[in-house]
């Protein structure tokens, strides 16, 4: 340890002796004699309250004792002059804290410097810090607006509270973080080789603030490599999800499945999904290789929703599977008809179903020869509806792709507050799958060589 360590270690060793020193009669409180639970809570709030302030006060006198520090070094004082000393307020996980720290003027091109917040990573002017705002993201993920301030302010200062807190944050404030930062694209981790994978598809409607709240269509696939049975309960091996409104996201799934899997072990894909065009239309992207079997399956739930909505008779509609199954479709036609010659009034609804089945028959044929079931309606309700539409509620466009991201990150189990703090200081979105990009300026034991570097030649002064 250097000696600009040391004196850290000191300071905050003094720093800790007095200040509880004297704030010790207000961390230990006067205690009900007949016995009470307040008791218990005022001890733990006390405690809580004061750990927190002094959590700010020691981060702003080593944050001041690293900049005095700099600023007494050789090396600044042959690069830089001083320009000014003025304060920055910050919210942190413990509370508000305002510092002072120097500005310096280059002596080469005149550009001005901070020694403290360069360091430490802080863009200018941002009053959040930026693991409240990596938390704000991770946790938006998965909530709204209001729960995820709520979240974020009961986290601020003190834990302990019977009362209302200090309301830093309000929904404005967390809309206007996922508006502003960027997140970095994560790394594709290679998973096991494998000869078949399972890609279903559907969309859902989101309602938009734009022309009396006029929907858009978000379309997502999943991509997985197997079923995990435990007991009654299927999950889906491997499992990733993408979403757009473009075809852009289908082009991030080959590029997913180029990255994740060696392709030349595949033999077979399983596209399933409700029949819709651009459903169907996906074979062509993902026929990449020749050697790639690709099998189309309609969703089982649409196949039996339909039959349903020709008559809903269960005798009916067991008539209709077996002539389907049988590939019978002669005599499939024959019972629709007959079914119209009962129900003349539905005689157009009759021939939109019938059509849809016809259309679909290879695909439904595809289901039970191969025993496939689609669970993309749970995978939509999980991911897209229990999030955008639970509730009465209309997004801007520009903000659904954010929260969509957001939402596809945590879903596919990726660490959002990382992927943020790697990308603080980039005005790009940064991939890490590409190889040429250096990250090892966020490692925890670089960070600690890179601090030493810029104090030893302080230290060799003394």
């Amino acid at each position: 340890m250097n000696i600009i360590l040391q004196n850290y270690k000191n300071l905050i060793t003094e720093l800790i002796k007095n200040y509880f020193i004297e704030k010790i009669d207000n961390i230990i409180v006067d205690f009900d004699d007949n016995g009470n639970i307040n008791n218990y809570i005022n001890l733990l709030s006390s405690f809580d309250n004061n750990m927190s302030k002094f959590m700010c006060y020691a981060l702003k006198n080593l944050l001041e004792e690293i900049d005095k520090n700099y600023c007494k070094s050789l090396e600044r004082k042959r690069k830089y002059h001083i320009k000014y000393k003025t304060s920055r307020t910050i919210l942190t996980i413990f509370g508000e804290i305002t510092y002072y720290r120097y500005f310096y003027k280059s002596k080469v091109n005149n550009k001005c410097y901070c020694y403290v917040d360069r360091l430490l990573g802080l863009k200018k002017y941002d009053y959040f810090d930026p693991y409240i705002k990596a938390e704000i993201l991770d946790y938006v993920s998965n909530n709204n607006y209001s729960e995820t301030a709520e979240h974020i302010n009961s986290l601020i200062g003190n834990r302990i509270s019977i009362k209302e807190k200090i309301k830093y944050l309000s929904r404005q404030t967390v809309r206007n973080v996922i508006i502003n930062e960027k997140i970095s694209k994560p790394k594709i981790i290679k998973n096991n080789d494998t000869e078949e994978l399972y890609i279903i598809a559907d969309e859902k409607w989101i309602p938009t603030q734009n022309n009396n709240h006029k929907k858009v269509m978000q379309k997502s696939i999943v991509i997985f490599d197997g079923f995990n049975v435990n007991g009654k309960r299927k999950s889906l091996n491997n499992k990733m999800t993408f979403s757009g409104r473009t075809d852009n996201f289908i082009y991030e799934a080959i590029n997913y499945i180029d990255n994740a899997y060696n392709t030349s072990k595949i033999k077979r894909f399983y596209m399933l999904g409700d029949g819709a065009h651009w459903i169907k239309y996906l074979k062509y992207y993902f026929n990449y290789n020749t050697n790639i079997e690709i099998i189309q399956g309609l969703d089982k739930f649409h196949f039996k929703q339909c039959l349903w909505r020709i008559l809903p008779d269960k005798s009916v509609l067991e008539t209709l599977s077996y002539y389907i199954l049988k590939d019978n479709k002669e005599d499939f036609i024959r019972i629709i008809y007959e079914i119209i010659d009962c129900y003349p009034d539905r005689t157009e609804k009759i021939e939109e179903y019938k059509n849809y089945i016809l259309n679909n028959w290879n695909n439904i044929q595809n289901l039970y020869k191969y025993n496939l079931s689609c669970p993309m309606e749970s995978q939509i309700s999980h991911t897209f509806a229990s999030y955008f539409t639970s509730r009465p509620k209309a997004y801007n466009k520009n903000i659904i792709n954010k929260l969509i991201n957001l939402r596809l990150l945590k879903k596919n189990k990726y660490n959002i507050k990382e992927l943020f703090l790697n990308n603080i200081k980039s005005d790009i979105i940064i991939d890490l799958n590409k190889d040429n990009l250096d990250f090892s300026m966020f490692d925890k034991t670089n960070i600690y060589t890179n601090f030493l570097d810029s104090n030893r030649k302080h230290s060799e002064l003394h």
